[in-house]
């Protein structure tokens, strides 16, 4: 049996040089580690949730769509909820969270601790131009996508500082459990914009702004425990700011065509909405995002990909390698309370 070799640049620390920026702020890239998933009490991950006689992918969208809203929900992002019966559950579930492959799991309260307030896509994830990596981001890799997008913290509205970002669940083979899971953001700590659709997402966003004056000691408590969390699996190469996407390379397709099997992956992902999209002037994000809005109810983003360079992202030599077409939409309970996306460590 030949050795399968992972080719790709070795991760940097990359330190943030906004030296006169809150320290809080910190707290939006540690959202990267934990966006989605986590959990008040009594969570329980159901780690048998598909059926023999459905595929993975069919099974997973038929429960994000199975109870939609019938009202928007407005879930609190807060403190108050992080700590119970003298259980620091933010702490407890972050890491649990990023140790889970679960695509469910059970809450016993209400809503999410981060990323409370989303809405949920199925589409595809199409690769459709020459580039020199492998597996997900190989040419004419075409696999379908669950996308759940949200903000970090309370506010939808046009009004707030949103910090945008997509988790994005691909399904290699329809007929497994096992997914991939990436996540991209536009800017960690939010910033107030009209639409959010047209926000370039990566993963090492940008700084962005300061959080709300009212969430600051939110930001203070979660910038500690999530810290931790990203130590105890990512270790010497925690890095709140940037999170891997490379592991998406390692996948192995039916005809893979990489000669001598050695895998090569990018550095950075960018998502970018496709030109010439109509814009929807809806005040909170979810009616934005909704399909209903958009021509023949779709919305693509073009997906581009980078090595790393030592001068960073904004030098990055982006080559665009496919899109991310959206054909269906649901805001739904399952959605926000049960969809989980597992949290790719640095390694």
């Amino acid at each position: 049996m030949s050795m399968r070799l992972f080719r790709t640049t070795q991760y940097q620390q990359r330190p943030i040089t906004y030296k006169n920026t809150f320290t809080a702020c910190r707290f939006f890239a540690l959202v990267l580690l934990s966006c989605n998933a986590l959990a008040s009490s009594d969570t329980t991950e159901n780690q048998s949730l598909f059926t023999t006689t459905s595929t993975s992918f069919e099974e997973v969208k038929s429960r994000v769509f199975s109870d939609p809203y019938s009202a928007l929900p407005q879930y609190e992002v807060s403190r108050k909820h992080f700590d119970a019966d003298g259980e620091n559950l933010l702490l407890s579930h972050a890491k649990r969270t990023l140790s889970s492959n679960a695509n469910f799991i059970e809450l016993g309260t209400k809503h999410k601790l981060l990323q409370a307030n989303g809405i949920c896509f199925a589409g595809t994830w199409k690769i459709n131009h020459s580039n020199p990596y492998s597996g997900l981001f190989q040419a004419r890799t075409n696999v379908p996508v669950i996308v759940r997008a949200s903000v970090s913290l309370s506010g939808t509205k046009q009004r707030d500082k949103r910090a945008f970002g997509m988790a994005i669940k691909l399904f290699p083979n329809t007929q497994s459990t096992v997914t991939e899971n990436i996540f991209l953001m536009h800017s960690l700590g939010g910033t107030k914009t009209q639409h959010v659709a047209n926000l370039p997402m990566t993963n090492e966003p940008a700084l962005g702004e300061l959080p709300p004056f009212s969430q600051l000691l939110t930001a203070y408590r979660l910038e500690s425990d999530l810290e931790e969390a990203d130590q105890a699996f990512s270790g010497k190469n925690a890095n709140a700011r940037f999170r891997p996407v490379s592991h998406l390379a390692e996948v192995l397709l039916p005809n893979d065509e990489i000669a001598n099997n050695v895998r090569q992956g990018p550095y950075w992902l960018k998502a970018s909405l496709k030109p010439d999209t109509p814009l929807v002037n809806k005040d909170d994000f979810r009616d934005e995002l909704s399909l209903q809005h958009y021509p023949n109810k779709t919305l693509s983003w073009v997906l581009s990909a980078a090595n790393y360079n030592d001068a960073g992202i904004d030098k990055a030599q982006w080559q665009e390698i496919g899109e991310m077409t959206l054909t269906e939409s649901v805001t739904s309970l399952t959605c926000d309370t049960k969809l989980h996306f597992n949290h790719p460590a640095i390694k």
